[in-house]
């Protein structure tokens, strides 16, 4: 083999290699391209859903509001639910000793 045609082999094999560099940076640029353009989509999707996404926050929060002024009356019904409770077992209390009196007194009563 002289010398031109190792030279010419040479520069054909730099050629292939430039030839595949350039092709591989295309496929990559042509990659990446693709991954902005898919990541703007998901961007634009998720942009679409954020006033949505916003209402039903403040919905929670108006609800969460909405379940503790809820709560704060029931645990204010409870106390009076409670105090009521008490008062009527006085009273009943008072009532059946007054029942239990008046048998002790009553000379009918004791005869049954």
């Amino acid at each position: 083999m002289d010398t031109s045609t190792a030279v010419w082999i040479v520069v054909i094999a730099l050629v292939v290699v430039a030839a595949l560099a350039v092709w591989a940076m295309m496929a990559r640029t042509k990659r990446l391209n693709a991954a902005r353009e898919e990541a703007a989509g998901l961007r634009e999707k998720a942009q679409s859903g954020e006033s949505y996404a916003q209402s039903a926050e403040e919905r929670a929060r108006e609800l969460q509001g909405k379940a503790r002024e809820a709560q704060l009356r029931a645990d204010q019904l409870h106390r009076e639910a409670e105090e009521a409770t008490r008062i009527a077992r006085e009273h009943r209390d008072r009532v059946t000793g007054d029942y239990v009196n008046a048998d002790e007194i009553d000379p009918d009563a004791k005869k049954r």
